[in-house]
């Protein structure tokens, strides 16, 4: 992706902090307890789950939390996007998006990517690169939008969550964050603060 689409990656950014720090954005008492009962679930069953299983009993019911449907935006799953550059095509089937559009993305907002290491594979391998698919979705919704704002994404590995961001020709890429945990409010708060974001800009 950096050789062929001359992005790279830069530790942060103002705009990165702000959708990071999710300000305002904590879940409240209703969402901490099923928060709550989604986190026991992962931590007894992340092990056992094929990637299906995880998207289905952990991420979905996550995601749905967050109410993304909107007039303005909605989630879709398993779409594809794709980008020419020069004589080089790529495309990528995204496993959640946010866009503008009825019955198929037309203006992509976010894209989640879900890899489960479990239970043939290490949590933290690197098999499938999932950085990268995610960033060819990423780079094609850019691609796609043309407006130069930022691009939204996070990618799932078992239990963690990654979040990254797509602005011109950088992206950044944070840190784990467990489900398993506590980090679980904090992974909440920050999709709560990108529909933020997101409603901001249509």
């Amino acid at each position: 992706m950096e050789d062929t689409f001359g992005i790279s990656a830069l530790r942060t950014s103002l705009h990165y902090e702000t959708w990071l720090d999710a300000k305002d954005c904590e879940p409240n008492a209703l969402e901490i307890n099923q928060l709550d009962e989604l986190k026991e679930l992962l931590l007894n069953e992340v092990k056992n789950w094929n990637e299906d299983e995880l998207k289905l009993f952990f991420i979905a019911p996550v995601l749905n939390l967050i109410h993304f449907y909107t007039a303005n935006f909605k989630p879709f799953t398993q779409r594809t996007l794709s980008i020419t550059h020069g004589n080089v095509s790529a495309s990528g089937k995204v496993d959640f998006m946010l866009a503008k559009g009825k019955q198929t993305p037309k203006i992509p907002y976010f894209c989640l990517h879900e890899y489960n290491p479990y239970p043939h594979r290490q949590e933290n391998s690197r098999d499938n690169d999932p950085l990268g698919q995610l960033l060819i979705g990423m780079v094609a919704a850019q691609d796609k939008n043309g407006d130069k704002q930022p691009i939204y994404g996070s990618y799932v590995s078992g239990r963690n969550w990654f979040f990254v961001m797509l602005e011109g020709q950088h992206y950044i890429l944070s840190n784990a964050y467990n489900a398993a945990g506590n980090e679980l409010y904090k992974i909440f708060s920050i999709l709560k603060k990108c529909r933020i974001l997101v409603e901001s800009r249509v």
